[in-house]
């Protein structure tokens, strides 16, 4: 770049030959001096009618589309199932004119609405929390459309067993789209890698502990089963051979319709929820095999005769009996 003086020196030049446009360049200069013999220069022309270009706007600065300058504009979305177990927290950040909308919306493992709130984002808002999305997912994304439809199904469910949603959820409604004709299955079908896994009694408890069966609250009613049990084998008790007991209790579970729905409904929904966060979490091969417990309870004329579902079903007796001595406290301290 040429010196202070030099400049100085090429001004006059720039004036006699009415180079308004390298004026214009040197009005910001550096050099003080430069600067105002520039400007002079510049309003020399303008007084003599030459027209005075506009200067170029600043490096780093950009005139263009306001959408741009907002960044990812593409409607993002995640799985929650590990805040409240039980439940499947489904978010979605939908970005909107000058905003985005922030949708959060709790469905049980009957596919009910249990709680749903709207929230107003600024585009800063947005995009720290996709980073922290991003740092636990490892960039993974769940799709939007499917997140919309889950929850769009949720409500019709919700509406049709006699409950009512929350009005924030029916405000939203021409954002969230139509309600699918059918429950939308899960996006993992063709993304988890195939897994060569038979779950037995034996192997499907870390499965079920990496998909947090073993704090469910109570999701099935094991009360009846457990009647069953108690009145043909009275003899058994904590001390009886682990087989015994595992034997008469899915003796006990055969036949029940009630559980046999819970399975197939509930259950099965929660395990194919607890796969999606298993795979955000970078686990393809664990959730894969939570996926193959929830598609043989799908698949099975008798879910709970399959031979590893006694081990499902002990956790949700255990998790039965807290609650029941949660209660009684309870009562107690009143």
């Amino acid at each position: 770049m040429a010196s202070g003086p030099s400049l100085l020196e090429s001004i006059p030049k720039l004036v006699a030959a009415r180079d308004a446009a390298a004026l214009v360049a040197l009005q910001d200069h550096d050099d003080k001096q430069v600067r105002k013999a520039a400007r002079k220069a510049i309003h020399t022309l303008r007084s003599k009618g030459v027209t005075i270009p506009e200067a170029d706007a600043p490096r780093g600065w950009s005139a263009g589309d306001l959408n741009d300058l907002r960044g990812d504009l593409e409607a993002v979305a995640v799985v929650d199932t590990e805040s409240t177990p039980g439940l499947c927290r489904v978010m979605i950040s939908a970005p909107q004119d000058e905003r985005s909308y922030l949708w959060v919306a709790a469905i049980s493992g009957r596919d009910q609405i249990v709680d749903f709130a709207t929230y107003v984002q600024t585009d800063g808002q947005r995009a720290r929390m996709i980073r922290d999305w991003n740092r636990g997912a490892a960039d993974r994304r769940v799709p939007a459309d499917w997140a919309r439809a889950r929850i769009r199904w949720a409500r019709e469910q919700t509406l049709s067993s006699g409950f009512a949603v929350p009005r924030q959820l029916d405000d939203m409604l021409v954002h969230l789209g139509e309600a699918p004709a059918s429950r939308p299955t899960s996006f993992l079908d063709g993304v988890l890698p195939p897994v060569d896994f038979a779950p037995d009694k034996d192997n499907v408890i870390m499965v079920l502990a990496n998909a947090r069966v073993n704090v469910w609250p109570p999701v099935v009613d094991v009360e009846p089963m457990m009647r069953r049990v108690n009145e043909k084998h009275p003899e058994l008790n904590e001390q009886s051979p682990e087989d015994a007991r595992y034997d008469a209790l899915l003796a006990g579970a055969h036949g029940d319709e009630t559980l046999r729905a819970d399975l197939k409904a509930q259950v099965a929904n929660l395990l194919d929820d607890a796969a999606i966060t298993l795979w955000l979490a970078g686990n393809d091969v664990e959730a894969a095999k939570v996926r193959v417990l929830s598609a043989e309870i799908r698949a099975a004329a008798e879910p709970e005769a399959l031979p590893w579902i006694g081990r499902l079903l002990g956790f949700q007796i255990a998790s039965t009996f807290a609650y029941l001595s949660r209660q009684q406290q309870q009562q107690v301290g009143q």
